[in-house]
């Protein structure tokens, strides 16, 4: 699968469909400000979101303590 990649003027002037294909076919972009890679905007994925519930739990155990007294 050929990387994608795009200028940032024509993302921002076609900023909805570039992110409608991305979601599409889950290819990401890569974003070239003055002709070097500045961003990739790619789909999000279940996997971001269980990432996100491991960072969650692992912050309610590393204060857990806290949680508690604030339960009291």
């Amino acid at each position: 699968m050929a990387a994608i990649t795009m200028g940032l003027a024509e993302v921002k002037n076609n900023f909805s469909k570039v992110t409608a294909e991305v979601n599409r076919t889950g290819r990401p972009v890569t974003v070239l400000k003055n002709n070097k890679p500045w961003v990739i905007i790619q789909p999000a994925t279940r996997a971001a979101e269980g990432d996100v519930v491991d960072v969650a739990v692992d912050f309610m155990d590393e204060y857990a303590d806290v949680f508690r007294e604030l339960a009291k």
